[in-house]
């Protein structure tokens, strides 16, 4: 069995002004794809461990991956869309190609076009049409009716934080090759449910989520169904097919009922407990957020307490350099003062402050601005005299140079690229220790697993953004209504799109 694999994954928040081009993605080309690849953590991961556990000849197109930002670039995307096709084409003139299994997000969104899975996957068919092709997907994909008519199976995460990628890279590839074995097709049923959820009220492990995704695996435990996934698209994608989605992947026709009756049930469950979605953390807007942090800290003398700056959250496609949070901060920056050790502030992204300090080197002092440049509406530029603690050139995949600098009783993270602040070894690699410090602010919604295990406290500050967390708030132009909560009376009617 000949498979071709590949993949984009790319979450885009229409919200945010910055246009996600070439400098921002990694690209993986060919053999590539496997040998470097983006292992261990990614779904294409688990896709090529299984096809070839699986005895198949795994032909790689390319995987492009970027952090959350803003739309991508039109321009790059024709581009990586082209190569990956022309890949397949060269592919199948050098044989026949009996499959396609690709590793997708499900919400990456281009400029002028809209929802680049669909137009990827609609192209891909034309080349390859009649043979079996599935998809592993991120848990905040949208799902759109192009996108479901040209792939026959589907897979997606069953974790947030997300922490099963190489998993559900297997279940796509599992099912890929157990149709073209059995000769049997693959179908999904679709339901959507008219809501949206940010991600912070949904993580896997509380309720109603839990629940949820337990009544998933166990349709899976019925005969003839493959996958039971949860998507709850991505609610800072200002878009019509934004939704939350049940998809139900079945093997053969004697199956296909019970994927239908799959489900229509988990999504019924899902709308009946549609009012119990809650943040898990304990939340308030800034001003409590940090009152509360300091109270924490110099009178309960809990430590470390984390803050999540979660309205500016890159990992959810913000900007990195909103200043609401940062400023109650400096409004407060006597008490900031009193506490036994820095506050940390992880952090900014602002490629000239970067350069500065760079530029002047570590144990310098210098003037810098930081914050303002991108989402000009939460931010504005602060300026500030610090010393310049550690600089780090080419950090990550992504080579991000990295500065850590010092002001006052503050020590604050600034990136040159727009990357992730949860990332566990970014601290590391300024020679920070999140540990040592009192109260650690994080540009993040739910704290990653590595900050949520030394967290004596965790307070998520409903701040201001292009990742605001009350999405009642947000200025929707496109969405396609009713949707709950953003319409309290809103019904759910159809049994299928």
């Amino acid at each position: 069995m000949r498979i071709i694999i590949g993949g984009m994954s790319h979450e885009s928040n229409t919200l945010n002004p910055i246009i996600t081009g070439a400098e921002d993605f990694i690209v993986f080309r060919g053999s590539k794809v496997i040998e470097e690849g983006l292992l261990p953590y990614y779904s294409v991961t688990g896709i090529a461990r299984v096809l070839a556990a699986s005895g198949c000849e795994i032909v790689p197109t390319l995987v492009a991956r970027a952090v959350p930002n803003g739309v991508v670039c039109a321009a790059f995307y024709r581009e990586i869309k082209a190569e990956l096709l022309a890949r397949a084409r060269d592919a199948l003139a050098q044989g026949p190609i009996d499959g396609a299994c690709l590793a997708l997000h499900g919400s990456m969104k281009v400029e002028g076009l809209g929802c680049a899975e669909e137009d990827l996957v609609s192209a891909l068919r034309e080349i390859l049409p009649g043979i079996p092709f599935t998809a592993a997907l991120d848990m905040h994909a949208t799902i759109t009716p192009r996108l479901l008519a040209c792939v026959d199976g589907f897979a997606g995460y069953k974790t947030a934080p997300h922490v099963d990628a190489p998993e559900t890279g297997e279940l796509a590839a599992r099912m890929l090759v157990e149709s073209i074995r059995s000769g049997k097709k693959l179908r999904t049923a679709h339901r959507r449910v008219p809501m949206i959820i940010a991600g912070e009220k949904s993580e896997s492990e509380a309720e109603p989520m839990a629940s949820l995704l337990a009544r998933c695996r166990s349709a899976e435990a019925r005969d003839g169904i493959l996958a039971a996934s949860l998507l709850l698209g991505f609610p800072w994608a200002d878009e019509k097919h934004n939704a939350v989605s049940v998809l139900v992947t079945t093997i053969g026709e004697d199956a296909a009922g019970a994927g239908e009756d799959a489900a229509e049930r988990i999504s019924r469950e899902f709308w009946a407990r549609r009012g119990d979605f809650a943040f898990r953390a304990e939340h308030c807007d800034s001003r409590a957020a940090i009152e509360r942090a300091y109270d924490a800290v110099l009178n309960e003398g809990q430590a470390p307490v984390f803050v999540s700056d979660s309205g500016d959250n890159p990992t959810a496609g913000a900007t990195g350099d909103a200043t609401e949070f940062f400023e109650k901060i400096i409004d407060t920056i006597e008490t900031a003062e009193k506490l036994p050790t820095r506050l940390l502030y992880s952090g900014f992204f602002d490629a000239k402050a970067v350069a500065d300090c760079m530029a002047a080197g570590a144990g310098a002092d210098v003037d810098i601005t930081i914050g303002g440049n991108w989402d000009t509406a939460n931010g504005r530029k602060i300026a500030l005299r610090v010393r310049v603690e550690r600089v780090v050139e080419s950090y990550g995949i992504f080579r991000s140079d990295v500065a850590a600098v010092s002001f006052r009783n503050l020590l604050i993270v600034i990136t040159s690229k727009h990357i992730g602040f949860g990332d566990e070894d970014l601290l590391p690699a300024l020679g920070i220790k999140a540990e040592e410090h009192c109260l650690v602010v994080v540009k993040l919604g739910y704290l990653e697993p590595c900050f949520r295990r030394i967290a004596a406290r965790a307070i998520l500050a409903t701040s201001r953004g292009c990742s605001n967390e009350i999405l009642e708030s947000i200025p929707y132009k496109n969405l396609g209504r009713p949707l709950y909560p953003l319409d309290k009376d809103t019904e759910y009617l159809a049994a299928a799109p």
